[in-house]
């Protein structure tokens, strides 16, 4: 009889063991596949962020070809100290008559008569340069920054009693510029049905356009083009 209850008591130990070891068994091939799961989902993600890197270099050096057709433009020169397009014909030159305290804003958001047939003939290389960009990627998207400027008085700057934000002056730097829309506008120039976003802004006694040799020639305004680039579509449904 002893040797019957020891031989039980060793298949119950076996059994319980054998047991033991299937769970233990079980939970590791639970813990592999999750671990699987998360592995795959990580490259997956790997896989993903190197295609969204491929689309942004693809995009890069489609911007690169932008630059290169816009450099090619009789109206525009590439200022490589400021990292942008200005508008040729615009440098260096008086554009508006002088802010006085005889005149209004109005009468000194003026463009001067005999400027108009330049301002006229920039309107429209800038639509066809538009036209033609647009035509060759109609994807690509640009941001037209119609900027002007104010000069401050001789006496005021050499004195430094001006105040460089001055209100009044951002209120005259932003007419100047909506002149300049506003004359394009009223020759039937419509340049954003080319993908391109227009800024109508006033800098006023600032920005980097500035003439600080001249500065006469800051009563103008410039004209910015500005490529601009789409983020890359990543599917975002896992983050949903």
């Amino acid at each position: 009889m002893a040797r019957k209850k020891q031989s039980d008591t060793f298949w119950l130990s076996y059994s319980d063991l054998m047991t033991s070891l299937f769970f233990i068994m079980l939970v590791l091939f639970i813990v592999c596949i999750i671990k699987m799961k998360v592995v795959n989902n990580e490259l997956a993600n790997a896989l993903g962020e190197k295609e969204a890197t491929i689309e942004q270099l693809n995009r890069i050096l489609q911007l690169d070809a932008q630059f290169s057709e816009l450099s090619k433009s009789s109206t525009l020169r590439y200022v490589e100290e400021k990292k942008m397009f200005v508008a040729k014909d615009f440098e260096n030159i008086e554009i508006f008559n002088p802010y006085t305290s005889n005149t209004t804003i109005a009468q000194a958001s003026i463009i001067k008569s005999e400027l108009l047939p330049k301002v006229d003939q920039v309107g429209r290389d800038l639509e066809a340069l538009l036209s033609t960009l647009h035509a060759q990627n109609p994807n690509f998207s640009y941001q037209l920054v119609i900027e002007g400027t104010a000069a401050i008085p001789w006496d005021k700057k050499v004195n430094h009693t001006f105040n460089p934000d001055n209100e009044l002056m951002y209120n005259l730097s932003y007419n100047r510029a909506l002149a300049l829309y506003n004359r394009w506008k009223a020759n039937g120039l419509n340049l954003r049905k080319y993908n391109t976003e227009i800024i109508i802004a006033g800098s006023g006694f600032n920005g980097l356009n500035r003439d600080e040799l001249n500065e006469d020639n800051n009563k103008r305004f410039f004209i910015q083009i500005i490529p601009k680039i789409n983020r890359p579509d990543v599917d975002n449904s896992s983050n949903n």
